[in-house]
């Protein structure tokens, strides 16, 4: 809009809108930004087994079902899979991600079960417990009775 004189009108709404338009998005984006790389930046919540008390385990006898090996140049990744509790109907299946054993599968290995956590539970050093010997034994022959590979695991629900 012009007046008599050609000259422009409201010529100092315009300059003070552009600049803050511009600064209300460069905080909107200095915003986000941050969110996103606060966000990306958290650490993982994961405890390994020096986070507790090695007191607060029980040592029970298991057997390693599953070994996912994955190595890239320096960095090797060995997920594991692994049954305790073998003398229930259906043993309790715990995961290990990022081990640093590589144990073979049908391996017999410690579990550290938690005593006041169910559901934490680690990989032992030890093959068999002292005193749970007979307990693998007992437990392939129940899977070999039934034609199981491992009795009480949903081997589909592994994959």
């Amino acid at each position: 809009m012009y007046n008599p004189k050609g000259q422009r009108l409201f010529t100092r709404y315009v300059s003070y809108t552009r600049p803050l338009c511009n600064i209300l998005t460069m905080r909107n984006f200095l915003i986000i930004s941050l969110i996103v790389l606060f966000h990306g930046c958290r650490e993982k919540s994961t405890k390994n087994f020096e986070d507790y008390n090695e007191e607060d385990f029980v040592e029970v006898q298991g057997l390693i079902i599953k070994v996912e090996k994955e190595f890239a140049y320096q960095n090797g990744k060995v997920d594991i899979t692994y049954i305790y509790d073998l003398e229930k109907d259906n043993p309790t299946i715990g995961h290990e991600k990022d081990s640093p054993f590589i144990p073979m599968v049908g391996e017999p290995r410690v579990i550290m079960v938690h005593k006041y956590e169910e559901n934490v539970s680690f990989l032992g050093i030890n093959n068999y417990v002292e005193d749970e010997n007979g307990l693998i034994k007992k437990y392939l022959e129940k899977s070999d009775r039934f034609g199981a590979e491992y009795y009480g695991v949903d081997q589909n629900a592994l994959d």
